[in-house]
């Protein structure tokens, strides 16, 4: 667990800065989403994932390719399950407010926006799970099954994001239900994880398409309600874990920087 403490110790040192501009700026002035500035501490994590392969020897360059390898996922399904699941999950969320009678802005985000927030949440999708899978739940799979590294990573993964929370104004319930989803999504994402044969390129489709999809409820994410999308998320999950069998006792042995990467990515 050498790596993982350095990780975190590295992310948690390099993300200060971003909080701290945080405090001074207020991105929301000029964006129309709510996303403060120390959303970037994504590249905290980039950084830190670079550093810690480094100094413990690994190819830096092999890591960063984990983020494309698409070539892992054998089940076709999950070709293009990793796409949709998400952003049908969102959508789940999005009827049952309409159900339960709450209030949903009548304007909606422009459709050309889409491909914009794919690439952003693209890239930031991409740094961050290159740490907290590629480093983390790898890591953390080599001693814990499926539920237990989702919910220890999804705790981390939700405590990381408290301060940006704090920094656009959100409720103490508002922040609660968004970390209770956060632990409920990682595990989640750490099931399809293991069913994708450890493809981190699947945990960075299901980050960019989850973020994009709430964006684009009305207006920019305005409507969206982080108590009905863990609602939402629960059940999808559930469904996925019955439907791939009880596989959450699996285990792995090796850090996933020691696997081979196939000669066309050497």
């Amino acid at each position: 667990m050498k790596i993982l403490r350095q990780y975190l110790i590295l992310v948690l040192i390099l993300t200060l800065p971003f909080w701290m501009v945080g405090y001074l700026f207020d991105a929301t002035k000029v964006i129309p989403i709510k996303l403060p500035i120390s959303a970037l501490q994504f590249l905290a994590v980039l950084i830190a994932v670079i550093i810690v392969t480094k100094r413990n020897n690994g190819s830096a360059n092999q890591i960063l390719l984990r983020g494309i390898d698409f070539y892992r996922i054998k089940k076709k399904e999950w070709k293009l399950g990793v796409f949709l699941l998400m952003p049908l999950t969102v959508l789940l969320s999005y009827f049952i407010m309409k159900w339960s009678g709450l209030h949903i802005p009548n304007k909606i985000t422009p459709i050309w926006t889409l491909p914009l927030f794919l690439f952003i949440y693209g890239i930031s999708g991409y740094s961050e799970q290159l740490g907290w899978t590629a480093i983390a739940t790898d890591k953390l799979l080599s001693k814990f099954n499926i539920v237990s590294t989702g919910l220890i990573v999804g705790l981390i993964w939700a405590s990381w994001h408290i301060i940006p929370f704090i920094q656009t104004r959100n409720t103490a319930t508002w922040i609660l239900w968004q970390c209770a989803f956060t632990v409920v999504y990682r595990i989640v994402m750490t099931k399809i994880y293991v069913i994708t044969n450890k493809s981190v390129f699947a945990t960075i489709a299901l980050h960019a398409t989850y973020n994009a999809a709430f964006s684009m409820m009305p207006y920019y994410g305005s409507s969206y309600n982080p108590m009905y999308m863990a609602l939402a998320t629960f059940i999808v999950g559930l469904i996925v874990f019955i439907l791939f069998g009880k596989r959450s006792d699996i285990k792995f042995d090796k850090h996933i920087q020691n696997d081979k990467m196939p000669a066309a990515n050497k």
